[in-house]
Order: structure tokens, then sequence, then C-alpha cells
């Protein structure tokens, strides 16, 4: 580790550089980089730099989360709570660095939110279409439909049928009906296979929330 006086004839360039050497932050003040360098030049380096590394992404998703106890807790705290993140010399100051980042993104997020309300309250959706029949989502004929496709009901008559059977299928034209029932049983056709490959829990939430409907 090179001594106060040789850091001290460094340029800030040159103290950039040495701890660009040890895998260190560079942003600071000229005596914050001397105080860098001189407490952790020489320590072991991470595996993997912070950046990259299962630590940030932990620890970014465990912030993310307004039930985690790391809301409660200081930036030593959470430094000792886990192992991987020992690893990390500058730890405290990452935390505290990714704490703002994750407040200003939600702040963000509840600022387009509340933008998009705004919308939808000065420019609400009319009931109907341009082409003069009402939206897909949001219509009970959706709902109605995910029942009687789990049911197997499409397999037990042809769209124009199924669409007889409801007086809510009968506010759409049966081409675009027929489109709708096709969608939704790939959709549970679909939702049957990758509950076996990815994404498994809330596949197969899916799929039992539309049997419980089914079911009553």
């Amino acid at each position: 580790m090179p001594v106060t006086d040789d850091l001290e004839s460094k340029s800030v360039k040159e103290l950039k550089d040495l701890l660009k050497l040890e895998g260190l932050p560079v942003k600071g003040r000229r005596a914050e980089l001397i105080e860098r360098i001189q407490t952790y030049s020489g320590q072991p380096k991470p595996t993997v730099a912070w950046q990259y590394s299962n630590a940030k992404k932990d620890l970014r998703k465990a912030l993310m989360d307004p039930h985690s106890c790391l809301h409660k807790m200081s930036a030593k705290e959470v430094h000792n709570s886990d192992p991987k993140y020992k690893q990390y010399p500058l730890f405290q100051e990452h935390v505290v660095e990714l704490k703002k980042q994750v407040a200003e993104e939600k702040r963000s997020v509840e600022v387009d939110d509340l933008a998009a309300k705004m919308h939808l309250l000065s420019f609400p959706r009319s009931e109907l279409n341009k082409r003069g029949y009402p939206h897909w989502e949001g219509h009970a004929a959706k709902t109605l439909l995910e029942v009687d496709v789990a049911n197997k009901l499409h397999n037990m008559m042809p769209p124009g049928q199924l669409l007889e059977t409801r007086d809510k299928y009968k506010e759409f034209p049966p081409k675009v009906f027929a489109k709708h029932v096709y969608a939704e049983a790939t959709k549970q056709k679909a939702a049957g296979f990758w509950a076996d490959k990815r994404n498994k829990k809330a596949m197969k939430n899916y799929l039992q929330n539309v049997r419980d409907r089914s079911s009553v």
C-alpha cells in the first residue's frame, strides 16, 4: 500500500488509476480517494465485481420489496447479514447508493402511475371500440369464456354455436368471438404445458383459478 506522502504527491488521475487497479470506486474528492486507497488497497478482491454480482441483484430485489426486513436495518447490519455481502469492503457505500437508486425508481413509477390515472380520468375509454362492439379486456364475456374453455365446451360445439349459449357472447360479432375462443383455448393449452417448464407457480395458479370458477 502506498504511504500517505506518496499518495499526496499524486494527481487525482493517478489516484483514480490506483483505485481502478484495485477494482475500487473512483468517485469522490481527492481526500476520499486517498482514504479509500489507504483503507482497502491490498485487500483480497471479490471474485465478481459488485455491479455484476448476485450480491447486488439480491440486495436490489430485497430493497424493492416493501416488506423486506432490510429496510429497518443499518448498512452495517445488512453487511453482516449475509456471507456473500462480506466479500465487498465497500458494501456499506453500495447499500446507501442502491437505496437511493431504488427510491428514485419507485418515485418515478409512482409519477408514471399517477399520470396514467389522470389520463384515464381525463380521457375515459368508451364502452365500444371503433368497430362498434365492446372491448374484450374487462368484459364479462372474457371471464365466462375462460370457464367454458376450461370445461371443454369449445370442443363440443363450433364457436358460432357457443356464442348463442350466453347473452354476453352475443355482444360480439361471430368472427371476433371465434378468434377469442381460439386464443383462449391456445392460452390454456400453453399454460398447462409451461406449468411444467417455467413460471410454474403463476401458470398453475391461473389454471386453478379458472377451474375454481368453472366448478361454481
